[in-house]
C-alpha cells in the first residue's frame, strides 16, 4: 500500500462530518427565514393598528365613524406582501366616553390577532 492519499474510511468520515454541518446550517437558515417572516407580519400588523387608531381618533365623536357597532376591512400591506383582516368595535363606555377595540391578523390565519383598545373622550380633547 502507498501512503500518498486518503483511505476510503477517511473519505467517508469526512463526507459524513460535512453532511452534518451542512444540514445544521440549512436548519438554521430555514428557522431564521421563518422568524423574519413572522416578525415582518407582526410589524405590519402594528403599523395597520396605528393607522386605524389615528383614523378613528380623527373622526367626529358624534359622527358616523364612531357609532356603536362592529366594522371589518381587508387591508393589503405591500412590504410584508400579506393581506390582513381588521375588525374594530365601538362601544359606549359612559357619558362622553367611547371604547374602541381593534384587532388585526393575517387573512386566513387562525393565530392570535394583534389587539389594542382605545378610549376616546370628549373631555380629553379628542375631537377634530
Amino acid at each position: 500500500m502507498s501512503d500518498d492519499g486518503f483511505s476510503l474510511i477517511e473519505v467517508l468520515v469526512a463526507m459524513a462530518l460535512a453532511l452534518v454541518l451542512i444540514l445544521g446550517t440549512a436548519e438554521l437558515v430555514s428557522l431564521s427565514i421563518w422568524a423574519r417572516q413572522k416578525g415582518d407580519r407582526a410589524s405590519a400588523a402594528a403599523q395597520i393598528l396605528a393607522g386605524r387608531l389615528e383614523s378613528l381618533k380623527a373622526m367626529a365623536f358624534e359622527g358616523g365613524g364612531l357609532q356603536a357597532g362592529t366594522d371589518t376591512a381587508a387591508t393589503w400591506h405591500g412590504p410584508s406582501r400579506t393581506s390582513f383582516l381588521e375588525e374594530w368595535t365601538v362601544e359606549e363606555a359612559g357619558d362622553g366616553l367611547k371604547r374602541v377595540r381593534i384587532s388585526v391578523r393575517p387573512a386566513g390565519s387562525r393565530g392570535t390577532p394583534s389587539v389594542v383598545s382605545l378610549f376616546i373622550s370628549t373631555d380629553l380633547g379628542f375631537m377634530p
